[in-house]
């Protein structure tokens, strides 16, 4: 093949390539809310949409896979805020969250609506092909978004939670040690602090500390056995 036909059929080649991949994108249903079509969903672009009963509803209405496309495209600042809200849900946080949802322009029914979708996104978004849970195991106590790990916010809420506080005194020894290898690495440093503490000179300046994140004395002597025979 000569040089000239040689150039060409690479001309015409790289041009279908290039027309193939434009039709296929623009075939690509538009992702909710994203009114520039950049693929992003901005912050004045979210605001816009919990704003608008019709975008609403259709984000609510869709499908699972549309309602990930839409978290996907989130900017980050906007992506942390859901993430926030989710992690509220279902714990004393969410009467406070739905508060300053609701100065967004979300009623409570939109913002359950919205941390539940959150929810099963990320349920999801690590899971493969098959759609595997992020945790497989038996849900990890105090674990709000199931994402198998502890984040500074759930230990928190655990800590200021009756209900959570004696679900983790009461659980076996198993569940017990995966609540503690389950936590974020700056939460496990604070309660491994707490354990060494017990029954020295510091355990009651170490306990009226840790008063102030929601522990009585007694609370903390659990955590600290806990930690201990971890």
């Amino acid at each position: 093949m000569n040089n000239p036909l040689k150039t060409t059929v690479t001309a015409l080649s790289a041009l279908l390539l290039f027309t193939l991949t434009a039709s296929a994108q623009t075939n690509i249903n538009p992702i909710i809310g994203d009114l520039d079509e950049n693929g992003r969903i901005s912050r004045s672009e979210a605001e816009n949409m919990m704003k608008t009963p019709s975008l609403k509803s259709e984000l609510f209405n869709a499908s699972a896979e549309e309602q990930g496309r839409f978290y996907n495209a989130l900017e980050n600042s906007i992506r942390v805020r859901l993430l926030k809200l989710s992690r509220a849900y279902d714990t004393p946080r969410w009467s406070f969250a739905v508060e300053m949802c609701e100065r967004n322009g979300l009623s409570g029914i939109d913002a359950e609506k919205i941390a539940l979708a959150v929810r099963a996104n990320l349920a999801t978004k690590r899971g493969g092909s098959k759609g595997k849970p992020i945790n497989d195991g038996p849900p990890v106590i105090a674990d709000q978004d199931g994402d198998g790990r502890i984040s500074r916010s759930e230990a928190e809420s655990m800590m200021k939670s009756p209900s959570l506080k004696s679900k983790l005194f009461n659980a076996s020894a198993v569940d017990q040690s995966r609540f503690c290898n389950a936590l974020e690495s700056n939460i496990r440093v604070r309660f491994l602090k707490l354990s060494r503490a017990y029954e020295t000179a510091r355990w009651s300046r170490t306990v009226e500390l840790y008063k102030r994140y929601g522990l009585s004395a007694q609370d903390g002597e659990k955590i600290a056995i806990i930690m201990q025979n971890k």
